[in-house]
């Protein structure tokens, strides 16, 4: 694969382009004046120094020179070599809830919005480790499959909001399958869930879901966003910006949402994990996380790409070369007869 580091000089070729048009209609231009002057076997005779030959070859390497100087300038790269090597690390599969209750903002600015926020900061943590990302509400399913390049998992973290699954609920047993199904079928000693969700309107069967997690020796950690408390479910239109007005219940009054942590807490101690509250004032995540990055790290085998390799002097060298050649040829000490 090929790329360059300086594509703002693209506009050389088109100055390349031109002068190569320019020396063209030169050509055409001479000739013509030089055939009205005299029949084409006469010029060389009364023109002592007309070269047309050296002249051409001259311009024709200026031409090629440009060319290579300006593919010099805009540096290209030469890339990528795959490399088998082997890295330590556990598998973390973050299921997020992204219901509609995740919008409340007892947590600032937004339950989905700090608990996505954390995530981003964890990721910036990981070496070596393979991250994956679950959505759930009503269903789940596997947002971004397990992977090494945490730039491009923040990407899905980043798109990820209370729009993404219609079907609304909060489908924790759904969303701990659909995790262990997204695991490689490797070691059983360092895989683990993280399940962030405010507990709300939970469905399923947990119980059956948490065995499972059990018997794939897979530990789940839980954080919980919200307050006791609680707060409204802000209305955001297909725009995604918020119209003002809160969600309400059959009789017209404003919904409050609160944190429900029970489910999250059972999940977490059947499991070996831990729980947390995720609020405005602590950072829950890193006690789960320094548990995450303590479990013991397998070594397995991955695909490393290189990094692309500067390949300009290939062209400026010869580039050079061609430049002095073309300066150089009109000092050429030679007659010749051709044109």
């Amino acid at each position: 694969m090929i790329k360059f580091a300086h594509l703002e000089y693209i506009w050389i070729f088109a100055l390349v382009g031109l002068i190569a048009v320019l020396i063209f209609y030169s050509r055409k231009k001479i000739k013509k004046s030089l055939n009205k002057f005299a029949r084409s076997e006469l010029v060389g005779k009364l023109l002592e120094n007309y070269r047309p030959r050296i002249s051409k070859i001259s311009q024709n390497l200026f031409v090629v020179a440009s060319l290579l100087l300006g593919i010099a300038l805009i540096g290209p790269k030469i890339g990528q070599s795959i490399q088998e090597v082997e890295r330590k690390g556990v598998d973390v599969i973050i299921a997020m809830d992204v219901s509609k209750s995740m919008d409340a903002e007892d947590v600032s600015p937004s339950r989905l919005e700090r608990a996505k926020y954390r995530v981003s900061k964890f990721l910036d943590q990981l070496q070596g480790d393979r991250i994956g990302l679950v959505a759930f509400a009503g269903i789940s399913y596997l947002h971004c499959p397990l992977t090494l390049d945490y730039s491009a998992a923040n990407l899905f973290l980043d798109i990820l909001d209370t729009g993404v699954i219609t079907t609304q609920g909060t489908a924790i047993a759904d969303a701990i399958e659909t995790a262990l199904g997204a695991f490689k079928k490797e070691s059983e000693k360092n895989r683990a869930i993280v399940v962030i969700s405010d507990g709300e309107d939970h469905e399923g069967d947990i119980d059956e879901a948490i065995q499972k997690a059990k018997d794939k020796g897979v530990v789940i950690y839980s954080i919980g966003v919200g307050t006791q408390s609680g707060a409204p479910i802000p209305l955001i239109n297909n725009e995604g910006q918020k119209t003002g007005e809160y969600k309400k219940d059959k009789k017209g009054n404003i919904v409050t949402t609160r944190l429900v942590s029970r489910t999250l807490k059972k999940i977490a101690r059947e499991t070996d994990g831990e729980y947390a509250q995720l609020s405005n004032n602590n950072d829950a995540f890193d006690k789960i996380y320094k548990k995450i990055l303590g479990l013991d790290k397998k070594e397995y085998k991955t695909h490393k790409y290189t990094d692309y390799e500067n390949r300009y002097q290939a062209f400026l060298l010869p580039g050079l070369i061609f430049l002095v050649i073309s300066l150089g040829v009109p000092l050429l000490d030679y007659k010749s007869g051709g044109k």
